[in-house]
């Protein structure tokens, strides 16, 4: 499994890409987060796209710069992901949804509905 968090550096700085599923379109979709040097550059807001990109421009040491951030078709648990900063590449791996666990509900309600109805059609 994919770490849960890609954690490299960039000019010196650390860089930090996270991910996890958000509530929007009933928790099947994920946000992808990206900081620099502790500080909130890029979120994708858990937009409805298998495959995509977003770019943003941040100020780091009163220098505007531009980040693109990639992703690609992933599993339950990650997806590929490429950050650029200027762009030079500085990160293309893979990242781990820290509460992967909630793609499983639709599993759970499926089964916990049938039980309750041969529970209920039993008696």
């Amino acid at each position: 499994m994919a770490n849960r968090t890609v954690s490299t550096s960039w000019v010196g700085v650390p860089v930090l890409v996270t991910s996890r599923f958000i509530s929007r379109y009933a928790w099947t979709t994920a946000t992808i987060e990206v900081a620099v040097n502790g500080r909130s550059i890029l979120s994708t807001g858990g937009v409805m796209k298998i495959t995509g990109s977003t770019t943003t421009t941040f100020e780091h040491n009163g220098t505007r710069h531009e980040a693109k951030l990639s992703w690609g078709r992933g599993s339950v648990f990650s997806f590929p992901v490429k950050l650029e900063i200027d762009g030079a590449l500085v990160a293309d791996s893979r990242v781990g949804l820290s509460n992967w666990w909630l793609a499983f509900w639709p599993f759970t309600v499926t089964i916990m509905i049938g039980l309750l109805i041969y529970l209920f059609s039993s008696a």
